[in-house]
């Protein structure tokens, strides 16, 4: 997992979890968590998670080392002052691109959330805005890769508003109706693959960008 780490100071941490890991340690504390992992290896008492990836997403996740640190970026979580970028393998034909606004509503119950009306109570904005890369046919289904960034940091965002746009993602079978079980391994078609943000401590502006190129299904892309 050390081999993953993509950057570390006395500050942060940025490293890549890899598909199928959990970012943190779940209710049942079964299976090994990246938290978990790189808290062992530092040995650092104040080290906090800044973004979460679900368990089927790969890609960068941010750490802090320290209380200052973990303030400062979590500001910036609330601000929306994290560049974030996805590629994600949307099941359909997607637009060239497309600017998508919704309301999103969790159910903490049942971890999932829902688009609903704007005036309905507990609504959330969710911003993201996305690029098609390219297209591809695989067993007579056709597959778009797109670039998707960011506005806004919702639960489950990514996932419900393409759902939304009937373009859900690969291997989503939460928000993807049309698939009744997953396909090989548990993993979704979504990739963390830049973040981009200001040092919390120095203030320098950092940006880490990441290859989706070998990685499962992603891979059929790029050849």
């Amino acid at each position: 997992m050390l081999k993953d780490i993509i950057f570390e100071d006395d500050y942060i941490i940025v490293i890549k979890k890899p598909f199928g890991m959990l970012s943190c340690e779940d209710k049942k504390g079964i299976d090994k968590d990246l938290y978990s992992i790189i808290k062992e290896k530092i040995n650092c008492e104040n080290l906090a998670i800044i973004n979460r990836l679900d368990r089927g997403v790969g890609g960068l996740v941010i750490f802090s080392k320290n209380i200052k640190a973990t303030t400062t970026l979590t500001e910036y979580m609330k601000n929306h002052s994290f560049e974030k970028r996805y590629l994600a393998i949307v099941c359909g034909i997607a637009k060239d691109e497309d600017i998508l606004i919704d309301y999103i509503m969790k159910n903490q119950r049942q971890n999932i959330s829902k688009i609903v009306n704007k005036n309905s109570t507990g609504a959330k904005e969710a911003r993201l805005s996305y690029k098609k890369i390219a297209q591809i046919e695989i067993n007579e289904k056709i597959y778009s890769l797109v670039d998707i960034e960011l506005q806004t940091g919702r639960h489950h965002q990514i996932r419900v508003q393409m759902a939304n746009a009937n373009l859900p993602l690969y291997n989503d079978t939460k928000y993807n109706k049309n698939i009744r079980r997953k396909m090989g391994n548990s993993n979704i078609g979504l990739f963390c693959y830049k973040m981009a943000f200001n040092h919390p401590i120095t203030n320098e502006h950092l940006e880490f960008i990441i290859s989706a190129k070998n990685e499962e299904m992603f891979k059929n892309f790029y050849k």
